[in-house]
């Protein structure tokens, strides 16, 4: 039966962690480069 996998639930939670630690880490590495950038370029 289509979307009747609350078995993986497990792995989708995992995922989600997963993904939404990476665009966090992303957002603030990308916030850094930019305060250094404008930290040195000027």
């Amino acid at each position: 039966m289509q979307g009747n996998d609350y078995e993986l639930t497990e792995t989708h939670v995992s995922i989600y962690h997963g993904y939404t630690n990476f665009v966090k880490w992303g957002t603030i590495s990308i916030i850094a480069l930019l305060i250094l950038m404008a930290i040195f370029l000027l």
